[in-house]
């Protein structure tokens, strides 16, 4: 079908494209097209990748995926060191690569193949003469600015900003830790990813950001070097988790998430993947891993189809359902790390509990499945006698008595009718993903003017109004003190009203 493709970056996504298109059809002349001349310049340190993800590549590609499992390191836990313990969530599922390490392997597999990789490329695609121009040019990708009036784009910054960063040792389990200094707040993501090689990426929020002098420091920075006095401090607030050493730096400054949507992922015959197409937060996954799965279906799609306009086509098709879910899945775990100083004085189990369910994926059935011991020590708040059972918690829960002030309820779980003749509640409609905005700033502080009757809030069935409906009653948990209950709709679903309860995001659970 195409004769001449030519691609925009070559990092995972470029690069691996590039290979898979040359692999089903050895007559396309490919060519990809980098900006920075030398692997030594690439940025970040270590990558994650699923086992899901490694079955994908397995399949489409075994040779490459033999190459980047040999290279990658796997076999730690993943632990969460809280205030008062360390609760170890689960055993390694996930490999992790360096950076460079996956574009070494995926440059040499695609010139080995034929591919022609031009370093020092930089250019518009307006200025390519080719069947298909694919556009892999990252979250900064010009060539969406470009084309951004006919893509549909929407962006937003993230709440917090971060530094990646790395270390010159493997720590022994992927780990999440906060440190206070005052009321400066700092969150830290470590995972090992070589056996001296490990990334340190840190969070800190708005105040932090303030207080600490960070802004400060990132404005004395010149664009394109590190910040080195942010380092610095942070060497000292994470000395024992560094064991004393010094953090690796590559062009190493704060940055915001950018959280990016396109109403559509091609123009004409040019077509975005990856993170020039989409973005799913950092602490759910890795954005190599859709990048790649991108690679994987663009290039089925180019193979398979008879025309351009119908293989960008179906590549959108197949591709954008299971991303709209990784999005939103990501975007409740954005939030929930954005306001992590509202939770950082929990108890570990209970602050591990609300972690692993924070993106609506897990239930505190699959949670307990593997760590029944952490779970109970998690609900002991709700009463004694916590099953020995993960198949019995969900049931214990709605069981549980409520007594708050202004309310006395004999379960977690009622009907309507039940609510109706026990108490009267103030009924709140809600169906906005984003709890933290301007809009729910506002609603809190209504309710704040409108006495301490219990909230309801209720609202459509769907599952998204549903999952909005819940992290909104979290947030009116952790910010105040009158009791709050969810509406599921229909029957209701036990296991997700159960969670709900157990993961402190709602006092009680109502269905019709």
């Amino acid at each position: 079908m195409t004769r001449k493709i030519e691609l925009i970056g070559g990092g995972p996504a470029g690069l691996y494209a590039a290979r898979l298109l040359k692999l089903r059809d050895p007559g396309l002349q490919v060519t990809v097209h980098e900006r920075l001349s030398g692997a030594a310049e690439t940025f970040g340190f270590g990558v994650g990748l699923t086992e899901s993800t490694m079955r994908n590549l397995a399949v489409a590609d075994p040779t490459t995926a033999e190459q980047v499992r040999a290279a990658s390191h796997a076999g730690h836990d993943l632990c969460l060191k809280g205030h008062d313990a360390t609760v170890t969530l689960h055993g390694a599922r996930n490999l992790a690569i360096g950076r460079a390490t996956l574009l070494e392997i995926l440059g040499a597999a695609a010139t080995e193949m034929g591919v022609e990789i031009r370093r020092g490329s930089e250019i518009d695609a307006a200025q390519l003469d080719a069947d298909v121009v694919i556009a892999a040019d990252g979250v900064r990708s010009r060539t969406r600015e470009k084309y951004a009036a006919e893509l549909g784009v929407h962006s937003s910054p993230g709440r917090t900003r971060f530094v990646w960063c790395g270390a010159d040792f493997a720590v022994e389990s992927a780990f999440f830790a906060a440190a206070q200094r005052g009321e400066d707040l700092f969150v830290l993501h470590a995972y090992p990813y070589g056996d001296d090689r490990s990334t340190f990426l840190i969070e800190v929020d708005d105040l932090t950001w303030q207080s600490a002098g960070l802004r400060a420091f990132d404005a004395r920075t010149p664009i394109g070097e590190t910040d080195h006095a942010s380092v610095a401090l942070l060497e000292g607030v994470f000395a024992a988790e560094l064991r004393g050493r010094r953090l690796l730096t590559n062009r190493t400054r704060w940055g915001r998430f950018t959280n990016l949507t396109l109403e559509r992922w091609s123009t004409g015959n040019v077509v975005l993947l990856g993170d020039a197409a989409h973005t799913a937060h950092y602490t759910l996954g890795s954005g190599t891993k859709l990048a790649l799965e991108d690679a994987i279906a663009l290039a089925e799609a180019l193979a398979g189809e008879s025309s351009i306009a119908a293989a960008l086509a179906a590549y959108e098709a197949v591709r954008r359902p299971p991303v709209e879910r990784f999005k939103k899945l990501a975007h409740r775990s954005q939030a929930w790390w954005d306001t992590y100083r509202l939770r950082v004085g929990l108890p570990a189990e209970r602050l591990a509990l609300s972690y692993m369910t924070r993106s609506g994926n897990l239930t505190l059935t699959d949670y307990a499945a593997e760590q029944l011991a952490s779970a109970r020590r998690a609900l002991a708040w709700l009463g004694d006698a916590v099953p020995d059972s993960a198949a019995d918690l969900d049931e214990w829960v709605l069981s549980r008595p409520l007594a708050a002030p202004g309310l006395t309820l004999p379960t977690r779980l009622l009907t309507r009718d039940h609510l109706s003749a026990t108490t009267a509640v103030r009924e709140v409609a809600w169906s906005e993903p984003d709890v933290w905005g301007e809009p729910a700033d506002a609603l809190i502080a209504a309710l704040a003017r409108s006495g301490s009757l219990p909230v309801l809030l209720s609202g459509p069935a769907t599952t998204e109004a549903v999952a909005a409906r819940i992290d909104l009653g979290e947030r009116l948990r952790l910010e105040g003190e009158r009791p709050v209950g969810v509406f599921l709709g229909g029957d209701g679903d036990r296991a997700a009203a159960a969670t709900a309860v157990a993961a402190a995001r709602a006092d009680f659970v109502v269905t019709t």
